[in-house]
C-alpha cells in the first residue's frame, strides 16, 4: 500500500491553528489544490480543545521533539522552541476514589439520604468515567454578534458547518461582588444598583459615543478621563471602561471608544448580550473550516511525526520534507508551532498569556436557568484586566451538574500567581462559604501573538500565521488570514460564499454549476 501524500500542489499548509484554517478554506474554495498537514493528531495546535483526561495528561513538547532533524545546510527544522504550552499544571481537588458506604446503617430513610448525599460527592474515577463529555479550550473566544468573524461566516456559508449558542449574561466584579453589567436599555433602567439619574447619565453616554470627537480641541489623551469629564459615577465608570471597552486607566480614548462601539454595535442580534459562542468549544471552530476546504479538495494529513522540514533553494523553499518524500508548492503557509526558529526574531522575551481551566460543581451566581457568563474582572494591584468564561452542559462542553470556568489575563509572573486572587474571590473549597467547589484545576501559558516578532526577510514563497492573542473575539486572526490569501493570490476573492448542497447542479445545463439564490445572509444556526 502506497501511504505517500501527492508531491505537488499549489499551496501546502503546516498546522491546523485558526489562521491556517482559515486560509486552508479560502484557498481550496478558489479551485487551489491545498495540501493542509499537521504533526499533531488532532486538529487546532494551539486553538485545540482536550477532553478531560487528555488535558490532565497534557505532555508539553520539547523544542527536540518538536523540531526533528535536517542536517543539511540547505534544510530547516520544522518547529521552535517558544511557539508551545509552558507552566503547565493540572491538578485533582476531590479524592482518587470514593469510600464505600457504612453497612450499619438502619432503615430505608437513613439509606436514601446518604446516597443522596454522597451522589453530590465526586472523586477523580468518577470524572475519568465522563471525561470524554468535556471539550476543554486552550483558547476560548467569544464572538462579537456584528463582528468580522459572524459576518465571515455568513457571507461564506461557514455558519452552517458549526453551532452557536448566545452568552446570556455579562457580570464583573465591582466593590467586592459579581455585579451584572446592563447590556441593553430595559437592564439600564431595571438595574437596582444605578440611581435615576445615573441611568440617564449613562444613556446619554453611550448614544452620543457616534459623535465627531475630532473638533474637540480638548480631546483627553485617555478614555478615563474622557468619562471622568462627562461627570461619569465611579460605578459607571466601571462598567463603560472594564466591562464595556475591556480596558485600563491608560488604555487611549480612541481605543476605548471603538471598543465600547463595538460592544453596543453588537446588541440586540442574538439575544440579551453582544455575544456569541461556538457550541462543543471554540477548538471546533478551526475545524469548521477545515470542512468547507475539505469540501472544495483539500487534502488532510495529520499524525505525521516524520514531518521535519524544509528545502531551501535561492530564498525560495522548494519543498517540504514529510519522511522520504519531497512535497513541493507555489505556496507555504506555516502555523506558529510549526515555524522554524530562524523564521522568528527575539520571540523568547514576547508576551505571554496566563491561562486557568476549573471544573466546578455549580455556576458562580446559581439561578433556575443555566447561564452562559462573561465576566470582566478589572485590573487590580498591578494585575491586569482578566476574562472569565463560565459555561455550562448546554454549550456542550461538559456534563449536566458541571461547569467549566475559563480565565485568561496577561502573564506577569506565572498563571498561577497572575489569576490566584481571581481563584480566591470567586471559587470556593467548602459548603460554608457557598462558592463553587474546584474538582479539577489546570494552569499554563500561551505565546501571544505578535507580528513584529516575525521576520521582515522570509523566503519570498513563505507566510507565517500568528498564534493566538487576548482579544476576546477572532478579529485579529481573520485580519492576518485575509492579508495572507491577498499576498498569494491578489485579486481574487476572499472566502466567497460557498453554496449549500441543494444549490449545486450536476449534469445539467452546464455540469457542476453553482445556482445561488438570494439567500446570501443565512445566519448562523443558534440554540437558545
Amino acid at each position: 500500500m502506497n501511504d505517500q501524500l501527492p508531491s505537488e500542489f499549489d499551496l501546502v499548509i503546516v498546522g491546523t491553528g485558526m489562521i491556517e484554517s482559515i486560509i486552508s478554506a479560502a484557498a481550496s474554495r478558489i479551485g487551489k489544490t491545498v495540501l493542509h498537514i499537521d504533526s499533531n493528531d488532532y486538529y487546532g495546535g494551539l486553538w485545540a480543545s482536550f477532553n478531560l483526561e487528555g488535558l490532565h495528561n497534557y505532555a508539553p513538547k520539547s523544542p527536540e521533539t518538536s523540531q526533528g532533524g535536517c542536517p543539511a545546510l540547505n534544510h530547516l527544522p520544522i518547529g521552535n522552541a517558544v511557539s508551545h504550552i509552558g507552566h503547565f499544571e493540572s491538578n485533582w481537588h476531590v479524592p482518587e476514589k470514593l469510600e464505600p458506604p457504612e453497612t450499619d446503617i438502619e432503615g430505608d430513610l437513613e439509606q436514601m439520604n446518604l446516597e443522596e448525599s454522597r451522589g453530590k460527592e465526586h472523586s477523580q474515577e468518577s470524572l475519568l468515567k465522563i471525561s470524554r463529555k468535556f471539550n476543554i479550550d486552550l483558547v476560548p473566544k467569544l464572538h462579537y454578534a456584528r463582528g468580522s468573524f459572524v459576518e465571515l461566516l455568513i457571507s461564506s456559508n461557514i455558519a452552517r458547518y458549526a453551532e452557536y449558542r448566545s452568552v446570556s449574561r455579562v457580570l464583573t466584579w465591582l466593590k467586592g461582588q459579581l455585579e451584572p453589567v446592563p447590556c441593553s436599555r430595559a437592564d439600564v433602567f431595571s438595574s437596582k444598583n444605578v440611581s435615576v439619574i445615573e441611568k440617564r447619565l449613562l444613556m446619554k453616554l453611550l448614544t452620543s459615543l457616534d459623535r465627531d470627537l475630532d473638533a474637540d480641541d480638548d480631546k483627553p489623551d485617555t478614555f478615563l478621563q474622557f468619562l471622568q469629564a462627562r461627570k461619569i459615577p465611579p460605578n459607571l465608570v466601571h462598567f463603560v471602561l472594564y466591562a464595556m471597552a475591556r480596558g485600563s486607566k491608560e488604555t487611549s480614548l480612541d481605543e476605548g471608544i471603538s471598543n465600547t462601539k463595538r460592544f453596543l454595535g453588537s446588541l440586540g442580534r442574538f439575544g440579551k448580550t453582544p455575544f456569541l459562542f461556538s457550541m462543543y468549544g471554540s477548538g471546533e471552530t478551526p475545524q469548521a473550516f477545515c470542512r468547507l476546504s475539505a469540501v472544495f479538495g483539500g487534502v488532510f494529513a495529520l499524525n505525521q511525526p516524520s514531518l521535519s522540514g524544509l528545502k531551501l533553494e535561492n530564498h525560495k523553499v522548494e519543498a517540504l520534507l514529510n519522511g522520504d518524500q519531497e512535497i513541493k508548492a507555489q505556496h507555504f503557509v506555516l502555523g506558529a508551532e510549526h515555524s522554524p526558529s530562524q523564521f522568528l526574531a527575539s520571540v523568547a522575551n514576547g508576551n505571554q498569556i496566563s491561562r486557568a481551566v476549573f471544573v466546578t460543581d455549580k455556576s458562580l451566581i446559581p439561578s433556575e436557568q443555566e447561564h452562559l457568563t462573561l465576566l470582566v474582572y478589572p485590573p487590580d494591584d498591578k494585575k491586569p484586566l482578566a476574562t472569565i468564561v463560565e459555561m455550562g452542559h448546554l454549550t456542550g462542553t461538559c456534563p449536566k451538574g458541571f461547569y467549566l470556568l475559563h480565565m485568561t489575563t496577561k502573564l506577569v509572573s506565572s498563571p498561577k500567581e497572575d489569576l490566584q486572587h481571581i481563584v480566591s474571590n470567586l471559587l470556593g473549597g467548602n459548603e460554608e462559604d457557598g462558592k463553587p467547589k474546584i474538582l479539577w484545576s489546570c494552569y499554563f501559558s500561551l505565546p501571544e501573538a505578535a507580528q513584529q516578532q516575525q521576520m521582515q526577510d522570509l523566503p519570498e514563497n513563505v507566510f507565517l500565521c500568528s498564534g493566538p492573542n487576548l482579544d476576546l473575539d477572532y478579529d485579529a486572526a481573520i485580519h492576518n488570514a485575509k492579508g495572507i490569501f491577498e499576498k498569494m493570490y491578489p485579486g481574487l476573492d476572499f472566502l466567497p460564499r460557498a453554496p449549500d448542497p441543494d444549490e449545486i447542479i450536476i449534469g445539467g445545463e452546464e455540469e457542476g454549476t453553482e445556482t445561488m439564490t438570494d439567500e446570501d445572509t443565512k445566519e448562523p444556526t443558534m440554540n437558545s
